[in-house]
C-alpha cells in the first residue's frame, strides 16, 4: 500500500507494555503491561521456590562432570511444566489482544505503516537493574511485534523496526532529531542542563517545561527514526498529554 504520510510510532516498555503516538492529531494510546508482568512476577517467584524444593528433596537429580567437577542438574517437574503452561497461556491471551488493539488504533488513524522501536540486543544488554531487567526481559515484546506485524499485513499497514537509540533522551515536541547530538552525554558537553530531562515517574520535561509521558515522547522519536521529516499535526500537543490508557483483561 503506498505511503499516505499517516504513521504509528510504538515505543514497547514495561509498565506501559506499547505505548502509541500517531501523527494525525489522535490521542496517544498506552497498553497497560501490568496485568503480564504481575503474572510473570509470580510465575518468577513460585518457579524459584520450586527450584529450591527441588533441590533440597533431589528431585530429578543427575549427576554430570565438568571441568569444575561433579554437578548436580535437574529435570523439569509436572509442577514446573503446569507452572510455565499457565504462564505462556497468558502470555499468548496478552499479545493477541495487545496486538489487535494496536491494529485497531493505527485502522482508527487512518495510518498504514507502523514503526515500532526495537533493538536487536535489547534482552541481552538492558541494564534498568536486576528486579526491572527480569520484568522487561520477561515480557513478551518480540511475540506481539510478530502478531502486530501478522495482523497488519492482513490489513494492508506496514510495520517497520527500527533502532530506538535516543529516543528516549531527545525531545520530541521541541523538533529534535533523535542523535547523540541531542543526547544526554552531548548535552552535559554543551553545558546544557539539565543533561537528562526524562524525570521520575516515566515523565519528560520539554525544552519549554511541558511534562510529556516519558514513554509517548519516545514513540515520536520512534517515527523520526525512520521518517526524519515527519509532521505532526497541529494539535498534537493535546494529544499527547493526556494519552488514553488501554487495560486487556488476561
Amino acid at each position: 500500500m503506498p505511503d499516505n504520510g499517516r504513521y504509528i510510532g510504538i515505543d514497547p516498555g514495561v509498565d506501559n507494555a506499547f505505548a502509541c503516538v500517531s501523527n494525525t492529531g489522535d490521542k496517544a494510546l498506552l497498553i497497560n503491561g501490568r496485568a503480564i508482568k504481575s503474572a510473570n512476577q509470580y510465575y518468577n517467584k513460585r518457579m524459584a521456590k520450586l527450584k529450591s524444593l527441588q533441590a533440597q528433596y533431589h528431585q530429578l537429580e543427575s549427576i554430570i562432570n565438568t571441568k569444575q567437577g561433579p554437578k548436580a542438574v535437574y529435570g523439569q517437574t509436572k509442577s514446573m511444566q503446569r507452572l510455565t503452561d499457565w504462564r505462556n497461556a497468558k502470555i499468548r491471551q496478552f499479545a493477541h489482544k495487545a496486538s489487535k488493539r494496536i491494529v485497531d488504533y493505527a485502522l482508527s488513524c487512518g495510518a498504514n505503516t507502523i514503526v515500532i522501536g526495537k533493538n536487536k540486543t535489547w534482552k541481552r544488554s538492558v541494564n534498568m537493574g536486576k528486579k526491572n531487567n527480569q520484568n522487561f526481559v520477561g515480557l513478551p515484546h518480540q511475540q506481539m511485534i510478530n502478531m502486530i506485524r501478522y495482523k497488519a499485513n492482513m490489513v494492508g499497514i506496514t510495520v517497520i523496526c527500527t533502532n530506538e537509540s535516543y529516543t528516549s533522551q531527545t525531545s520530541a515536541l521541541d523538533g529534535e532529531k533523535p542523535c547523540w547530538n541531542n543526547g544526554n552525554k552531548s548535552r552535559k558537553k554543551q553545558g546544557l542542563s539539565p543533561a537528562n530531562r526524562r524525570i521520575h515517574r516515566g515523565m519528560f520535561r520539554t525544552n519549554k517545561g511541558l511534562l510529556v509521558n516519558a514513554d509517548i515522547n519516545g514513540a515520536m522519536q520512534i517515527v523520526r527514526k525512520v521518517f526524519p521529516n515527519v509532521s505532526f499535526a497541529n494539535g498534537i500537543v493535546d494529544a499527547v498529554l493526556h494519552p488514553a490508557k488501554w487495560s486487556p483483561l488476561i
